[in-house]
């Protein structure tokens, strides 16, 4: 059997996939269902920890190749394998071309930052004025990553997203933007496990939108190329994603 669990990292935008138990053919799916899921969400970069992994009869080991070659060229996430026992280091040995294996996940974190990522942070009160700051953010990091052509759609994503927090919510709220290459992603924490609705089921036919009716969600469904909620115990994030440009 394996379980699989998921940790994300705010303050570095790193989600963390552990794999618990055995790894056999039988299960490769679940290894590529966690790793996909965490990737589709745009992180920084996604850290499988392999150090409760056990290998068992002849254990398919290139599916770590496999979801890493997946995530980068479908969301522009690295993925990094780390802490792996000797067993499966070894055997992982014919794959180094393709994977990327660090000793410990302080390692692997290290080298995420060493990349770069994109990506700014802010925290915001949730007080109406600080739609207007977000706006703000998300713009002048579009201009500063060459994403100009952006600037407007996700000033507009930014102004849904952050208005439902203010209103429904009522948390105080972090909003992370982020570029992954690929796609530019936008994302707002509070601290309600309550889960957005979209009013109606129609695409909404004027960009005039109330915020706060759930008619917004629709300009973020209609807009954006990809969005979602993601339940955390201390809330939720919900996130959208932009195609920064058409491959």
């Amino acid at each position: 059997m394996l379980r699989t669990t998921m940790e994300r990292d705010l303050a570095s935008g790193i989600t963390t996939v552990r794999l618990v138990g055995e790894l056999g053919r039988a299960n490769v799916a679940t290894v590529r269902t966690a790793v996909g899921k965490a990737a589709a969400e745009c992180p920084a970069a996604v850290i499988v920890d392999l150090a409760a992994l056990r290998p068992t009869g002849d254990p398919p080991l290139d599916v770590f190749a496999m979801t890493t070659h997946q995530a980068q060229s479908e969301w522009g996430v690295p993925v990094l394998l780390c802490a792996a026992t000797p067993e499966i280091r070894q055997r992982l040995g014919p794959l180094r071309n393709f994977v990327a294996l660090y000793d410990q996940h302080a390692q692997a974190a290290v080298a995420v930052l060493a990349y770069v990522p994109r990506r700014v942070c802010g925290h915001f009160m949730p007080v109406p004025a600080n739609v207007a700051a977000a706006r703000s953010l998300v713009g002048e990091a579009c201009l500063s990553w060459g994403l100009v052509h952006l600037q407007e759609t996700s000033r507009l994503i930014t102004s849904e997203l952050v208005s439902n927090a203010i209103v429904h919510a009522a948390t105080e709220l972090d909003l992370v933007i982020a570029y992954t290459g690929r796609y530019l992603r936008i994302a707002v924490q509070d601290g309600s496990p309550v889960t957005p609705l979209v009013a109606g089921k129609p695409p909404p036919t004027s960009a005039v939108m109330l915020p706060g009716t759930g008619r917004g969600l629709r300009v973020v469904g209609a807009t954006a190329a990809h969005w979602g909620v993601t339940k955390i115990p201390s809330g939720k994030i919900v996130w959208a994603l932009l195609l920064a440009y058409r491959y």
